[in-house]
Formats: structure tokens, C-alpha cells, sequence
């Protein structure tokens, strides 16, 4: 079968399924014949589209996007009281472990030696919240749940204690049990990691993390970009033969993973019950989306920037995510994640929102009756001993002491530990350290603009600097 054929059995599994349903029967699922139908009968979703579907699922209603009841719901962003839940079917948990599966054959098919791996397992998943009868959490803690049999006797510390477990203790707890073990494998967020490995080698006095753990050989990394931290872990480690695999997931579903230990780019699974649809050269705005171009996946192009649109068996139907993904080959599909539709700062899985930090801001200065212009912010890791840092950079039209910007950036850094979870875990953990402030002026934004070519009539500084060069340009 070519590409559309595979992706199209996908679709009508979902569509077959899902036909008796509340929104299949409103979208005429026993009428489709082709991909052109689904795609001229379904419109676009996007959160805010699902709120009062969410929340007659959680009433218990039944049949509503996905046959049967849902009970259990992944958070995608925010707190779990506040944050988006979505839907989690026993459908959906089925197709991630199966994911899973794939990694593990595809990594003992390069790694045949399964013997490499016969030692200890640390896994540091998300958290599980059980509110009535329903559960709620992230996914990497209900995959976490779903870890193959055979795998269980390696690990470390039993999952059900590590998903009820807050995060802020789970680091402290693995390394009071780990750090006398003959650990092969750690699976986590990069940036967990590479604090579990900063506070091993404090704990241990050591200069390499070889040195305690001279058999590990895996790393299982998703949540964050890889290639961020991967330099900082292979310093620390202290060794070269170690394997990194990288997996490309949300609360949505598992999309694509590494599958050959030698590239940086990722296999994206086309069988596993989610049809996918992309939007080209997206713009930061949902609105703008929903009126962008669609294409199937047998229509994208390398090289190109797309925004992700899927349908799974979660009940989710032309979703769209806020990723930007580029495909490096197309057939079979081969991709990079590249960032957030929205600007966003996720450089050490954060999540921050270029909004979400303005706001803060603006409330903060207003509070100490500053008189503030506009402002930029990076993040950065300066060796691999050092935790990431955001800096920020603020516009200010008089002379601020040095003490009043300390109070302004400490203000912000504690409204978004109150107002975004993924920034508050961090600077909870320590993944991420305290913030730092620095004041600039409009010649220095001038200077930026002309070195980049953005001196024009509507020429400004954007509110995230993604280059380790643009940081330092305002130092």
C-alpha cells in the first residue's frame, strides 16, 4: 500500500468506529466514502471547540466523540483544575502502549544484546490526581501504568508509588534508592535528567556520572527538545557509548520516535489509529489557522513547516496541535519538531507563553509603578554543571537600581509559578533557576533590528529569543 492507502485504513477505523456516536451521526459518518468527504464534512477543532463536550464526558455521558465512557483525561496545559483535559479512552491507552512496543523492537533490532540493558530502570513520569470517579493527570504517567510486564522487575522504584508521588520529591526519592545501583536505562524529560545527573554527582562527589553508573547505556528522552540538552548529559556522563532514543508525544497521542540511533530525526508511526493532516507556513493564531490551507499527509513536502491536525481514538477529529513539525523525508514520513504554532518559550520543557509572560509583567510593573516599554526573554544553559535560566530583557525609559529590577523579576518569577504548572515544577526542582533581569533601551532594540534586517515600518522585537547569539547581543 502507498502512503495515502495506510493513512486512509487509519481514518476509516476511526470513522467505523466512531460512526454511532453523538458526533458521528451529527457528521454523517456512516455517509463517507473518501478522505474529500471527512475532510469537507468535519471542520477544524481546537480546544475551546470542546469544552462542553469535555464537560458532558466527565458528567458521564456516554457515545459522545468516541464510543463508550471516558473516565480518565490527560492534562495538556495548566493545573489539573484549570488546565485543558483531554479525553484518555482505553482505545487510546491501547495504541500507546503499542507505541511503546515499537520502540523496544526497534531498538533491540540495533541493540540486539538485550543483556546491555539487565540492571536497573529509572523512570521519572508525570503525576495521577483521582477527583470522584475520574482520573486525571499526565500521560506520561498513565503510560507509565501500561509498561510491559517483562520490564517491571527492572524498575528502580514501583510506578504506583512514583505517579502518586508530587514531583518536587520524586528526583530526591530515586537518588536516595539509585545511587549504590547498576543502572542501565533512564527515561525521562531531558531536562529532569539533567537535574537527576547535576544532583548524582553532588550526592556523590564524583566528577562523571560513570562513575556511579558505569553501565548505563539509555537514555529514553520526550516532553522536551533532545537537542538541548543532549551535549550537557554527554558531558556529565562522562562516556561515549551511550544511546539516546527520543520520542515525540503529548497528551493528544505518541507520534513518532527514534528509530535509528544514528539520526536526529524521528520515524512518525502512520499505523497506530491516528490519521494526520497539516497546515503549511502556519501563523501563531488559532483563528488564522482555521482558515489555512489543509493537507493529507501524502501532500506535504520536506523542508516545509506544517502545523499538526489529527484524528484519534481518544474522540479527537481534525484536533490541531500547536506544533510546528518539518518533514525531513516523506515517504515513509520522517520528521523534526520545530516549536509552537503560538510563540511560546519551551526550550527546558517550561511552556511558557509569550502572553502569559507579558501579562506578568505588566502586572508587576504596574504594582511598583514602574513606566516599562517592551520587552524579550531567552532561556540558556551555560555549561553543563549550570541549570537553565531565563533571562529578560526589558525596555525601561529612566535608569532603574539594580535592587528594583531584582524586585520586579522576582515578582514575575513568582505570578508565573502561580499561574503556569510547567514553569512552576521547574523552578520548584530546580530544573530551571532563578530568572535574570537586565534593563535595555530602544538604541540597543534598534542596533538588534538593523543586525537582523528588521529596521522597518513594522520591524519589532519579538518576545522570544531563540538564539544563544540574540541573548548575548543584550548582555
Amino acid at each position: 500500500m502507498d502512503l495515502r492507502d495506510k493513512q486512509e485504513v487509519e481514518l476509516f477505523k476511526l470513522i467505523r468506529a466512531a460512526k454511532s456516536t453523538r458526533f458521528g451521526q451529527n457528521h454523517r459518518f456512516t455517509d463517507l466514502q473518501r478522505y474529500e468527504d471527512f475532510q469537507e464534512e468535519v471542520p477544524l477543532s481546537f480546544y475551546s471547540d470542546l469544552t462542553d463536550q469535555i464537560a458532558d464526558i466527565k458528567k458521564g455521558a456516554l457515545n459522545i466523540a468516541w464510543p463508550g465512557k471516558v473516565q480518565q483525561f490527560a492534562v495538556s496545559a495548566g493545573t489539573s483544575g484549570t488546565g485543558k483535559h483531554l479525553p484518555l479512552t482505553p482505545d487510546r491507552l491501547r495504541s500507546d502502549k503499542l507505541f511503546m512496543r515499537k520502540i523496544v523492537r526497534s531498538y533491540f533490532r540495533q541493540r540486539p544484546n538485550i543483556f546491555r540493558l539487565w540492571g536497573q530502570h529509572i523512570s521519572l513520569p508525570g503525576s495521577l490526581e483521582d477527583s470522584t470517579d475520574l482520573q486525571i493527570g499526565e500521560i506520561s504517567a498513565f503510560t507509565a501504568r501500561h509498561v510491559p510486564w517483562w520490564l517491571s522487575p527492572f524498575q528502580l522504584i514501583n510506578t504506583e508509588e512514583l505517579v502518586e508521588m508530587p514531583f518536587s520529591q520524586k528526583i530526591t526519592r530515586v537518588l536516595d534508592k539509585a545511587i549504590d545501583k547498576d543502572v542501565r536505562v533512564v527515561s525521562s524529560a531531558p531536562s529532569w535528567i539533567l537535574t537527576l545527573f547535576q544532583r548524582l554527582l553532588k550526592k556523590s562527589g564524583v566528577n562523571a556520572v560513570a562513575d556511579v553508573w558505569p553501565n548505563l547505556k539509555l537514555l529514553v528522552c520526550g516532553g522536551v527538545k533532545l537537542a538541548n540538552y543532549r551535549p550537557h548529559l554527554e558531558q556529565l556522563i562522562g562516556k561515549s557509548d551511550i544511546d539516546f532514543i527520543e520520542t515525540y508525544g503529548a497528551s493528544e497521542g505518541y507520534f513518532a520516535y527514534t528509530d535509528k540511533l544514528e539520526k536526529d530525526d524521528l520515524k512518525l508511526v502512520i499505523d497506530n489509529e491516528i490519521f494526520y493532516e497539516f497546515i503549511p507556513n502556519p501563523l501563531p493564531d488559532p483563528d488564522s489557522l482555521a482558515i489555512q490551507e489543509t493537507v493529507p499527509i501524502w501532500e506535504v513536502e520536506a523542508d516545509t513547516p506544517y502545523a499538526m491536525i489529527v484524528s484519534t481514538n481518544a474522540g479527537l477529529w481534525r484536533y490541531a496541535m500547536n506544533d510546528i513539525v518539518q518533514f525531513t523525508q516523506t515517504d515513509p514520513p520522517r520528521i523534526k519538531v520545530m516549536g509552537r504554532v503560538s510563540e511560546m518559550l519551551d526550550d527546558y520543557g517550561e511552556a511558557l507563553y509569550a502572553y502569559e509572560a507579558e501579562q506578568a509583567l505588566r502586572d508587576v510593573a504596574a504594582e511598583l509603578d514602574l513606566d516599562i516599554g517592551t520587552f524579550t526573554i531567552g532561556a540558556h544553559l551555560e555549561n553543563e554543571r549550570a541549570v537553565p535560566r531565563h533571562s529578560w530583557f526589558v525596555q525601561t525609559y529612566e535608569t532603574l537600581h539594580r535592587d528594583t529590577l531584582d524586585r520586579l523579576v522576582s515578582k514575575i518569577d513568582k505570578q508565573l509559578q502561580e499561574n503556569n504548572r510547567h514553569y512552576a515544577i521547574r523552578r520548584e526542582t530546580d530544573a530551571l533557576g532563578e530568572p535574570q533581569i537586565h534593563s535595555i533601551d530602544q538604541q540597543q532594540i534598534n542596533y538588534w533590528l538593523e543586525d537582523h534586517n528588521k529596521q522597518k515600518a513594522q520591524g519589532k522585537l519579538p518576545s522570544i529569543l531563540q538564539k544563544e547569539e540574540d541573548i548575548q547581543f543584550f548582555k
